[in-house]
């Protein structure tokens, strides 16, 4: 079945390796097949470098790499920041991304698995650390919950969010909208809106009209 989990649709191994590994920038990434990973590897270290430097993370702030995957943006961005924290739903991606950071020598990434509108909230809100947050979303087609867009958009210490979207012309749409909001009562924000200040796109799909569209926002 396509669009489904390990656990409703059961693969086994009938021959080679049980995992793919990859090399971006440097690191090298171990790759389960329930795991989503960038197909194109050029465009992939293209895209991380683009992040990077959008996101201006440095030594005083948290990156929040949400919907993390096997963790490549964080693991990428890991030497520019302060601390990583990774949010993935796929409970393998989140077990490929503690053995990238551990096999890379990457020490200051942590990962939590679970669905991002619960996961998030509960790690905003148990935080203790000052630093400022830089959120760095790359959710599926799909688009963020909304919950988890309220719990960015509530949180006084991220000023800087970086969405990567595969589809911006549909769903990933309706995310950015919600993150223009002003205060509302009545959609539960609290805060100031975020405002998209540059779009850059990523050709990550040669000969198709599809490309991959990376959008800083800031308060």
């Amino acid at each position: 079945m396509t669009g489904s989990s390990q656990q409703q649709s059961l693969y086994q191994l009938l021959y080679g390796e049980r995992y793919i590994f990859e090399e971006v920038l440097g690191l090298k990434f171990h790759i389960s097949p329930d795991a989503f990973f960038q197909i194109n590897t050029a465009g992939a270290e293209v895209l991380y470098q683009i992040v990077g430097k959008l996101s201006r993370a440095d030594k005083n702030t948290v990156l929040l790499d949400v919907c993390c995957g096997t963790g490549a943006i964080g693991l990428c961005l890991a030497c520019q920041a302060h601390k990583v924290v990774g949010v993935e739903v796929v409970e393998q991606a989140v077990e490929d991304a503690k053995w990238n950071a551990t096999f890379n020598g990457v020490s200051n990434c942590g990962y939590h698995s679970g669905k991002a509108e619960t996961v998030l909230l509960q790690f905003l809100m148990s935080r203790e650390d000052d630093r400022l947050l830089v959120a760095v979303v790359n959710p599926f087609r799909a688009g963020l919950h909304y919950r988890v867009v309220q719990a960015i958009q509530n949180c006084e210490a991220i000023r800087t969010l970086i969405y990567v979207s595969c589809k911006p012309e549909r769903e990933a749409m309706r995310n950015f909208l919600e993150f223009c909001c002003p205060p509302d009562s009545g959609k539960k924000l609290v805060r100031e809106p975020s405002a998209p200040l540059l779009a850059v796109p990523v050709d990550m799909f040669p000969q198709t009209m599809h490309c991959e569209l990376v959008i800083l926002f800031t308060r």
